[in-house]
């Protein structure tokens, strides 16, 4: 008896992605963000929002720039974003929402694939400054 088996080599396999190329690839829509890890300024879906975020969204360019979408239909514009060092952290400078939300400063990256982009750091809401996690999903 004779038995032949073959097995196909992966001649093409799949590219893994830079983390630069999952930030910029995609829209980024807030599904929650928490501050202080007990206040919920927003959840997606929620009728109750302290503040309203359902119709903001990020672009985070591949050329460092930040754009988008504000709640009132303003754009996002004069922000940029970089990675640390190590890629562990964006950098934030001047992401600025229309009522009063700043994005500023390191924030570090808790998850960022196709669908997901997870940061924690500082928010400043109304003057008050809070340290928060900001869930964003692709929109």
């Amino acid at each position: 008896i004779t038995l032949l088996t073959s097995c196909k080599s992966n001649d093409n396999p799949t590219p893994t992605k830079t983390k630069a190329e999952y930030i910029s690839a995609k829209v980024w829509i807030i599904d929650n963000l928490t501050v202080n890890g007990i206040i919920t300024l927003y959840q997606k879906g929620n009728t109750q929002n302290l503040y309203d975020l359902s119709k903001v969204s990020f672009n985070l360019n591949s050329n460092g720039t930040v754009t988008g979408t504000d709640n009132n239909g303003s754009s996002i514009t004069g922000g940029t974003w970089a990675f640390n060092s190590d890629q562990s952290k964006v950098v934030l400078t001047n992401v600025t929402i229309q009522g009063g939300l700043a994005l500023s400063g390191e924030f570090t990256i808790i998850q960022l694939n196709d669908t997901n982009f997870d940061i924690q750091g500082n928010v400043t809401y109304m003057g008050q400054t809070g340290n928060a996690v900001v869930k964003m999903i692709a929109k």
